[in-house]
């Protein structure tokens, strides 16, 4: 690779940097959509009675996420059967339990 390729991809880093620090702010609504998708389908699944959700934004790419849910009881034990640490293992260093 030549240097008009090292160049050219040196600046379309740069200007894709500055687009995703420009658009980061919008980060929490984004986050809200997808997790209100996914707990959208578990109350028609019947998983859960009710839910409501809240994220704010910390700092630069930090975020806190907040989820409510409405569980009757038998939901509960199914939910307390169905998250065993292996699964909220693939949340890491991200999962404050």
């Amino acid at each position: 690779m030549g240097p008009l390729w090292e160049s050219l991809a040196g600046s379309a880093t740069r200007v894709l940097l500055r687009i995703a620090f420009t658009f980061e702010p919008l980060a929490p609504a984004v986050i809200s959509v997808f997790v209100n998708q996914g707990l959208r389908r578990y109350k028609e699944g019947n998983i859960v009675s009710g839910y409501k959700t809240r994220t704010k934004r910390l700092g630069r790419y930090h975020y806190l996420i907040e989820i409510h849910l409405d569980l009757t009881g038998m939901q509960a034990v199914h939910l307390a059967t169905n998250l065993s640490p292996m699964r909220l293992g693939i949340f890491g260093r991200w999962y404050h339990g």
